[in-house]
């Protein structure tokens, strides 16, 4: 074998072998899994429901400019605060610690 071909071939074995073994060393129950998400996914939309109804239940009266972009901002603090909880939630079960920035 020639010298870039075994250098070739013994760079790829590593990562033949951690995408070998990943998959099994990651893997969760299927049952479980789905379960996890479904709870996630209805948290996420009586999160939403809460916030819409908030939304609604303000809009109901009159209310200064300022009162408005102030409860407006308020909102958006709880909706992101609600996304980042489930994230939090999710990380969590998948066991990872890092932030992808998404």
């Amino acid at each position: 074998m020639s010298a870039p071909l075994k250098t070739f071939t013994f760079a790829l074995l590593p990562l033949a072998g951690v995408l070998f073994t990943a998959p099994v060393a990651l893997a969760h129950d299927p049952w479980e899994h789905s379960q996890v998400h479904e709870e996630l996914g209805e948290e996420h939309q009586e999160g939403h429901e809460d916030l819409t109804a908030a939304h609604e239940a303000f809009h109901s009266q009159p209310h200064s400019r300022r009162a408005h972009r102030r409860f407006h901002r308020m909102l958006n603090r709880e909706h992101q605060a609600l996304h980042e909880d489930l994230d939090a939630q999710h990380q969590d079960y998948h066991g990872r610690t890092w932030d992808p920035g998404w």
